[in-house]
């Protein structure tokens, strides 16, 4: 049996995107992040046009590291994931297949020379550094050291050294620009940039923060068609790229004072018809859009009634007099303005656009390549 919901992915639109961040670069590689399934829209439907543009590829972890090698990817790859997140045979197939680990510890660095020993082969390695945002990375402090060690190591190929900011979606840059000048201060006070790809941009960066390219950009959201904050300097035109779909399953109607959904949160106020779709937070929609988000039936906007449910959702399409079971409902719309695109979702849920396509993984979602 097919799935009930269906995420279109536009290449057009993909395209489009990928045109205006190179537009924003005056040198330097592009490295698309295509962790949590590509954010949402399925690696292996995304996979050859991002590809396409890309000196390297990130990821979060070993495993999605191994499904690119697997679906024909011969080009760098890149885990932000440390090494000591992984086990040991995992770290061997990683060296084996020619994928960059991320390095912030001395220990992690043994971790890694143990496994190239028995890989026979030298693991390729790039150095996070922590400037400020205090998550991952080696302090600023003892970079220098680890660096050493790591060029000084017969089964270790440093190539790369890189920071995440914390900020760079803000209006005020004071920040960002800090842990950049940190950054730099740091690579000097390791022996310098040479033979070394430095990458620190995020999209945010990328868009607001030219200074701050180096030799590489690491853009995600961007690349998907959202800008990665309200509060950034500059607009891009870019295109979302996503469009999700489901069938209403059923119709019903409901009189004046009846309530709907686990614990009956919404009472109707007139006499109404209600459509059951398939989508619920099993799926990636979230709970917090009970009853404040709306999906499209024939063109109108009909919002969600009662709470989101594991799997199934009500909403009310009463002025949509001619809906009918079998319709499409698109549950998430690639126009910008409309009120379920994923940017509105997520003001609505309280978050970001990242969580609401991320969170997008299930199998039970059928992606298609559409134009």
């Amino acid at each position: 049996m097919d799935n009930y919901l269906r995420a279109d992915i536009s290449v057009s639109a993909i395209q489009h995107n990928i045109g205006v961040v190179q537009g924003l670069l005056s040198s330097g590689g592009l490295c698309p992040v295509v962790k949590a399934n590509a954010y949402g829209h399925g690696i292996d439907q995304v996979l050859g046009v991002l590809g396409s543009a890309a000196d390297m590829l990130a990821v979060a972890t070993g495993t999605e590291a191994m499904r690119l090698r697997e679906s024909g990817w011969e080009r760098p790859v890149l885990i932000f994931a440390t090494a000591a997140a992984a086990k040991a045979e995992e770290l061997i197939e990683l060296i084996v297949s020619d994928v960059t680990l991320t390095v912030t510890s001395l220990d992690e660095l043994s971790l890694l020379a143990e496994a190239a020993g028995k890989a026979h082969r030298p693991a390729g390695v790039h150095i996070k550094i922590d400037t400020g945002m205090n998550r991952s990375g080696v302090s600023a402090g003892q970079a220098a050291q680890l660096v050493s060690a790591a060029r000084e190591s017969e089964q270790v190929n440093l190539t790369g050294i890189y920071t995440h900011f914390a900020c760079a979606d803000d209006a005020d840059k004071t920040s960002t620009l800090g842990q950049f000048r940190r950054f730099m201060r740091t690579v000097d006070e390791c022996g310098g940039r040479s033979g070394l790809t430095l990458h620190a941009a995020n999209s945010a960066a990328t868009i607001d923060l030219p200074e701050t390219h180096l030799d590489m950009v690491r853009t995600g959201l961007a690349l998907y068609g959202y800008q990665p904050g309200e509060n950034l300097r500059n607009v891009l035109p870019l295109k979302p790229s996503l469009r999700l779909t489901g069938p209403l399953v059923q119709i019903k109607d409901v009189r004046a004072g009846s309530a709907t959904g686990y614990g009956l949160t919404y009472t109707f106020a007139r006499d109404a018809r209600v459509g059951l779709v398939p989508v619920g937070y099993a799926d990636g929609y979230p709970r917090s859009l009970s009853n404040v988000a709306s999906m499209r039936v024939r063109g109108c906007d009909c919002p969600v009634r009662g709470r989101v449910s594991m799997d199934q959702t009500v909403i009310e399409i009463t002025d949509v007099p001619d809906a009918a079971i079998g319709d499409e409902v698109e549950i998430i719309s690639p126009d910008p303005s409309a009120p379920n695109n994923a940017s509105n979702l997520a003001r609505l849920a309280g978050t970001i656009p990242y969580e609401i396509l991320s969170r997008l993984g299930t199998n039970r979602i059928k992606r298609v390549i559409v134009d």
